[in-house]
């Protein structure tokens, strides 16, 4: 759905958690690119829930991604 809108000078990041295979990550900054959007970085997955260094690592991240689209 999203490759039918034809984004243009759009940036994009893929975020979340996982308990199995940590594959939905790549899967959306694949789509994002085919989509026409510009990636900010890797992305970002932690293991099921968060531990606090993992809430610290996403904290981080989302001051990068912040930082990316000033």
């Amino acid at each position: 759905m999203v490759k039918g809108l034809a984004f243009k000078n759009k940036k994009g990041a893929a975020f979340g958690s996982y308990g199995w295979s940590g594959e939905g990550n790549k899967l959306i900054s694949t789509e994002l690119e085919h989509s026409g959007f510009e990636l900010l970085n890797e992305g970002l997955k932690v293991t099921w829930n968060p531990d606090n260094d993992a809430l610290t690592s996403c904290q981080e991240y989302g001051k990068a991604v912040g930082q990316a689209l000033k």
